[in-house]
């Protein structure tokens, strides 16, 4: 088809397939069906989910009380959130069967299925189409109901970044960690083009704080650094005060890059994940940091470094009176196989700048340096005994 003829057909067009076809025409092809219904009708995830939530409240109003379930308080916003959805009414949704319809009778569009011999449909607009239909929008941006390409972008990586987090949360029935990672790069993809840098790290948040399987989110989190747009997600972290969020993310691509044989970038990545996790109270995000950091350290040979971390990750856990026996299980490992396995003296430890926080959180607990020595050789002295060394 030529651009003239495309630009005939979509003329003839009704108000509603033109901006279903320029819809289409940004999103990367082909583009599931049910997904385009939804970015269609212009209703977020969020608004979805506080929907959703609303009808199952309604449901629940409406048994009697003495077979209501316990349910958690709701918070206010999540009240307020809901009362306005309601009042707003629910969306109008245009059925797209017979838009759908129009488009691939002009031959703008095709329908195919996703898989072959699968029932998920796909659509997928001609070069010509696409070139015509923007052109058209360009004209008549009323036509667009309120939305822009950006715009457009964002509603498309949301879709793909909620099929991402459940296949994190393992909630996807038979769904495989491919097949998880490509929802998730596809997401990278929208809301990079988007320049959507808050959303992305939305996204990442609840992937870090959800994974049941942390090598989904590591690929992902790669994906962002080949596209360059690294630094501006762990920017938007900070923006938004999402510290484990930031961590998380460099942790999740430090994986990746250690699956990949790079275990010189992977201890880069977990060091940097530390200076984010030092702005928390809860000092057990850093401890389980240092921990990792001993173990790559300690595959690479760089023992001195991988006991100056095991050692800061069994302080970190002692004093704040938390439980660390897999700090003690690692010890136990490295003076079973090393008969001259030291942890770093104290003092030593606490002026080394690049243990700059756990000198600080040492000074706030109060403990003089040499109590703090003295337990920690007691302990060591104890598992020396216990494993025969």
């Amino acid at each position: 088809m030529s651009d003239k003829t495309a630009e005939t057909a979509i003329a003839q067009l009704s108000p509603d397939a033109r901006r279903l076809l320029w819809i289409l025409t940004r999103a990367l092809p082909p583009v599931p069906e049910t997904l385009v219904e939804k970015v269609f009708a212009r209703e977020s995830v969020e608004d979805e989910r506080f929907r959703q939530i609303g009808r199952m409240m309604a449901a629940f109003e409406r048994m009697p009380p003495e077979a209501r379930p316990e349910m958690p308080v709701m918070p206010e916003e999540v009240k307020r959130r809901i009362a306005a959805l309601q009042e707003a009414g629910e969306l109008e949704r245009p059925d797209l069967e017979p838009l759908v319809g129009e488009l691939v009778e002009a031959r703008l569009v095709t329908r195919a299925p996703l898989l072959e011999g699968g029932a998920a449909m796909g659509l997928e607009a001609t070069e010509a189409a696409t070139l015509a239909v923007a052109a058209w929008m360009d004209a008549r941006p009323d036509e667009r109901a309120g939305q822009d390409e950006a715009a457009l972008k964002v509603a498309f990586g949301e879709r793909y970044g909620a099929a991402f987090i459940a296949f994190v949360e393992g909630k996807v029935p038979g769904g495989t960690k491919e097949a998880g990672v490509e929802a998730g790069i596809t997401a990278t993809s929208y809301f990079l083009g988007a320049g959507a840098f808050a959303a992305l790290a939305s996204m990442f948040g609840e992937a870090v704080r959800a994974a049941n399987d942390a090598s989904i989110v590591g690929p992902v989190a790669g994906a962002v650094e080949e596209k360059g747009g690294l630094d501006a997600l762990l920017g938007a972290f900070d923006a938004q005060n999402d510290a484990l969020g930031h961590a998380g993310t460099l942790a999740a691509l430090a994986g990746h890059h250690n699956d990949a044989g790079d275990l010189g970038e992977a201890i880069v990545l977990e060091q940097r994940s530390l200076a984010p996790l030092a702005r928390l109270d809860n000092v057990v995000p850093r401890a389980i940091v240092h921990l990792r950091v001993s173990e790559l350290l300690e595959v690479g040979a760089r023992r001195e470094e991988s006991a100056a971390h095991l050692a800061a990750a069994i302080l970190y856990r002692a004093l704040s009176g938390v439980d660390f026996r897999a700090e003690i299980r690692v010890l136990v490992a490295r003076l079973g196989r090393d008969r001259g396995f030291a942890l770093p003296a104290v003092a030593a430890l606490l002026e080394d700048p690049s243990f700059a926080d756990l000198a600080r959180f040492v000074r706030t607990k109060g403990v003089p340096v040499t109590d703090v020595q003295a337990d920690l050789d007691a302990l060591t002295a104890q598992l020396k005994q216990h494993i025969g060394v």
